[in-house]
Parts: structure tokens; C-alpha cells; sequence
């Protein structure tokens, strides 16, 4: 197949299957509230003010992404933020081709499009079907790889992008330190292999010195490299793929993760494991990668990018010894055969690809959309049109959403910015509240609140209906909106049952950062 065809196609596919079933990340929300605020008034949020709790100052790794998700919302709509996501994706994965594609490798002649739409895939449920931050690390870690690994191969000179890069990437997501952990990576992997490894260490003192170039400072390098080792196993994203509760999850990349493994196992193996001729920087990378997918969540995104790229010549390697040794069962010699079908498959590969992922790309339905299931909008709604004023309790998932929707009217307890906004010990105290441990009433009788959503699925939900102190205003399937006994009212609006008005208004809010406002 020709060269730009496979390009094409890899753009087409991971660009139109991008565009299919969007929803917005949690934090999505402030991540437009934060953008709002740079592009209006040319500045950055350096306090919060969503919040009635304490707060320490606003150190938004991510304001630069907030820049280009507000920007793609205000001029694009859906279709904006949709489609960046699909560029942010397939750019990534183009990437890791070129980085396959340094090595010359034999059997990218024929260029393997199901290898990377598969890698892609794989990535893609690992970040979900979100438009994210992340996306934004996964695409500045591939091009760290690439060039890299093409530093490795004679041209050094690439090693002088790697700080201008890391300027750019330092400002638009705290994922950046994940470039400062590969560099460390090379660097000691090429000390290993006996190999001229201080240009690396170099090129990772330029990286950390140019993190400095940033709207808050040496505080905000402080606080990077706090946020990178601070503990987050009470967060979904940051447990394990193989806790007890996702023992059936995350099924794609745990067969990517088998079959990588086994492949680099199996290729040691065969090559008899001899230390001196072993890659240590290679190895040295998919071990971490490995360890850090199998411990988080979020992680998995690394080891994909990583396994997919490095150990490309070892699976087709294997995957072509496979292959002769089942024409050598089956007796298939004739070569011209084996050559129309090869021909015959790419063809018919190609055209599934395009006809998957053509459609969704040219639609003009694209749209996000926000449900029952993973937001609370009907209580948010009643809190809206009822006009229930004042501190709202809500779970950090959803407080980013509330802000949104609610402020100025109604200040939220924390949301999805916890170590950029708040103090460690908040989320703690969230934490007990909703699985009612220890002094689990705390973070309410510290602070004021008037009007709370609960989840359903918390113990607490429970705990507070059978209270004298709370009264049961609302409730649905997922959620339930309280208010201190004594201050409700005798009636109520009840929110808009339908779908269609709360995907149409999503984007609607009252925050506002126009002609000094805020």
C-alpha cells in the first residue's frame, strides 16, 4: 500500500472514531471556566472563588489545555472540542509510527494498519470517551519518544526541541512529568548500556529549567513535582486495573498487556537472554511502564504508547514465525497466492477502516452529551429553578459540573482541582463523609452548607434521609437533593424530564468574565 494512504487512514479512523459517543470529563467544566477567564480577560485564575472551603492558591497545570478546549467550545461548539480530541489522538498514534518507522523494520513494508488501529483502540478505552487533559500528555510523550529514540539512532541534534517542547507542554498539562520520568529513563538506560548518556541528563536539566518559564513561578514547579508523588488510591483513576472491582474492566488493555509482555518475554527467550547485547534502555522503559499501568489507571495510557512502539519488530517478528510455520503445515509454497492475497486483504482492511470511520467524521450531528447516569442534571436543575441559594455540598466528581451550572448562586465544597486548589485533608474528609467512617459529619459541621446532593450509591445517602437534621427535597434513580429540616418549602418546580434540553444547555452558564466582572 502506498505510504500516504496509510497516513490517511490512520487519520481518517482515529479522527472519525473519535467522534462517536462523547461525554465530557468531569473536570471539562472548569477546565472552560478557567480558559474563559485567560482568553477574556488575558490573565490567569491565580484564587479560587467556586468554593466556600479553604483554599490555598489556584495552580492550574492545566491552563494552557483550558485555552484550547475554551477556544474549540466558542467558536466550534461540540463539533470543536470533538474534533479536537480526534487530531489530539491520531496524532499520537501517527507519531508512534514514525517512531516504529526509525528502525526500518522489514515488515512495516507493507505498513501493518491493524497493528496501530489497534493500539489506538486499546489507548482510547483506557482514557475513555472523554474529552480530557490527558490527550494532550499522550501526544507531547509520543513526540518525547520519537525523538528520543531517534536521538538514540545518530541524530542528536533532535535533543535540543526536547526543552522547547517541554515549554509548551509544562503549561498546558501537569502530565509533563512523565516526559521528565522518560528522560530519566534514557538517561540511566543508556549509563546501563555504556553509552554516551550526558547529553540525556543534559537535555533533562534544560526540561526541568525551562518548567520555571510559567504564570506562578518556582511555586508551581514546587507544586508539579508534589502533585506527581502525592497519594491518590482513594481516586478511581489511580487504583489498580486489577482491584477486585475491575476484575471484568479495562478487558482491552489487559489482553494488550498479555500479549506485549508474553511477546517480549518469548523474544528473550529465543534470543537467549544475552546481557550484553540487551537493550537496557528499552527494557528499563517497558519494566516502569509496565509497573505504572499495572498500579494505576491512568498509567495505562503510557505502557500502550510505550509496549506498542518498542516491541513493534519483536511481535511481527514472532507474528511472521507464526505465519511461515502455518504455510508450512497447510503446504502453502505458491508465492503468487500468498502475494494476491496479501494484497486482497490490505484492500479489504483498508476499506473497512474508512467505511467505520468516514461517516461519523463528516456528520454534522456531533455532540457531546451529558446523562442521568454520569451527571446529576435533573438535581442541578432543581436547585437552579427552585432557586435553593447557598453553600452546596457535592461530591468532588461532580463539583466542577455544579460550578458550572449553579455559580454565582451557590458555591461548591470541592470538585475534580483538588491538590491545584485544596488542602489534602479535605478529600479525606469527603471520603469519610460518603462511606460514613470515623468522624464522618465533620466536613459539614466545619463548614456551612445549605443544600446537599448526595449519591445513591453511598452509604451516606441513607444516613442523612433517616436524619432529623435534613429533609428530602428531590430525588431520582441516581441522586437525592437535601436541605436543612425547617427551610423547605411547601412546593417545588420539578426539573425537565427530557434529554434533548440538558444536551441543548450543557454549555450554558451565568459565570461570566466580560467587562471586569469577576
Amino acid at each position: 500500500m502506498k505510504k500516504w494512504l496509510f497516513i490517511l487512514t490512520i487519520f481518517v479512523f482515529c479522527t472519525g472514531i473519535c467522534c462517536l459517543n462523547n461525554y465530557p470529563d468531569n473536570d471539562l467544566w472548569a477546565r472552560l471556566i478557567a480558559g474563559a477567564h485567560i482568553v477574556e480577560k488575558l490573565s490567569v485564575l491565580k484564587q479560587d472563588f467556586l468554593s466556600y472551603t479553604p483554599t490555598h492558591p489556584w495552580y492550574d497545570h492545566e491552563w494552557g489545555a483550558s485555552i484550547f478546549f475554551y477556544l474549540a467550545l466558542k467558536y466550534f461548539g461540540d463539533n470543536g472540542l470533538i474534533l479536537l480530541r480526534g487530531i489530539l489522538a491520531a496524532l499520537t498514534i501517527f507519531i508512534c509510527f514514525k517512531t516504529v518507522e526509525l528502525r526500518k523494520p522489514s515488515s512495516t513494508t507493507a505498513y501493518n494498519i491493524l497493528y496501530f488501529a489497534f493500539m489506538f483502540l486499546v489507548v482510547l478505552k483506557s482514557i475513555g470517551p472523554a474529552v480530557r487533559c490527558l490527550l494532550f500528555t499522550c501526544l507531547f510523550f509520543a513526540l518525547f519518544l520519537y525523538l528520543l529514540e531517534k536521538a538514540r539512532a545518530g541524530k542528536t541534534k533532535v535533543l535540543i526541541i526536547l526543552p522547547l517542547i517541554m515549554l509548551l507542554w509544562g503549561n498546558i498539562h501537569g502530565g509533563c512529568m512523565s516526559g521528565i520520568g522518560l528522560l530519566l529513563l534514557y538517561s540511566a538506560g543508556e549509563f546501563l548500556n555504556k553509552k554516551p548518556f550526558k547529553k540525556y541528563i543534559y537535555t533533562l536539566l534544560g526540561c526541568i529549567a525551562v518548567l520555571f518559564i510559567n504564570p506562578y513561578g518556582i511555586e508551581y514547579v514546587k507544586f508539579l513535582f508534589f502533585a506527581a508523588t502525592m497519594d491518590r488510591s482513594f481516586i478511581t483513576e489511580w487504583t489498580s486495573p486489577f482491584h477486585p472491582h475491575y476484575l471484568k474492566g479495562y478487558i482491552r488493555y489487559k489482553i494488550y498487556l498479555v500479549v506485549m509482555v508474553l511477546t517480549q518475554v518469548i523474544y528473550l527467550i529465543k534470543d537467549k537472554i544475552n546481557y550484553d547485547k540487551l537493550d537496557k534502555t528499552k527494557i528499563l522503559i517497558l519494566l516502569v511502564m509496565t509497573y505504572l499501568s499495572v498500579t494505576h489507571i491512568r498509567h495505562q495510557s503510557f505502557f500502550i504508547l510505550t509496549a506498542g512502539t518498542l516491541l513493534y519488530d519483536e511481535f511481527y517478528s514472532l507474528f511472521n514465525s507464526f505465519i511461515a510455520f502455518i504455510r508450512e503445515k497447510l503446504k502453502i509454497q505458491n508465492k503468487e497466492n500468498v502475494k494476491d492475497f496479501v494484497i486482497i486483504k490490505e484492500i479489504t482492511v483498508y476499506f473497512i477502516l474508512l467505511i467505520v470511520s468516514l461517516p461519523p467524521l463528516i456528520s454534522s450531528n456531533k455532540e457531546i452529551r451529558i446523562t442521568e447516569t454520569e451527571y446529576p442534571r435533573f438535581a442541578v436543575e432543581f436547585i437552579k429553578i427552585n432557586n435553593l441559594k447557598g453553600n452546596l455540598f457535592i461530591n468532588f466528581d461532580w463539583g466542577s459540573y455544579a460550578a458550572y451550572k449553579l455559580y454565582p448562586n451557590n458555591l461548591i465544597v470541592m470538585d475534580g482541582r483538588y491538590e491545584e486548589v485544596y488542602n489534602p485533608d479535605l478529600l479525606l474528609d469527603l471520603k469519610n463523609f460518603h462511606l460514613v467512617k470515623n468522624d464522618w459529619d465533620k466536613i459539614i459541621k466545619d463548614y456551612k452548607t445549605d443544600v446537599m446532593i448526595l449519591e445513591k450509591k453511598y452509604p451516606v445517602f441513607n444516613k442523612i434521609l433517616n436524619s432529623k437534621e435534613w429533609v428530602l427535597v428531590f430525588e431520582n434513580n441516581l441522586s437525592g437533593v437535601f436541605v436543612p429540616s425547617g427551610t423547605q418549602q411547601d412546593k417545588y418546580l420539578m426539573p425537565v424530564p427530557f434529554d434533548e434540553y440538558y444536551n441543548k444547555t450543557k454549555f450554558q452558564t451565568d459565570i461570566v468574565f466580560k467587562k471586569g466582572t469577576i
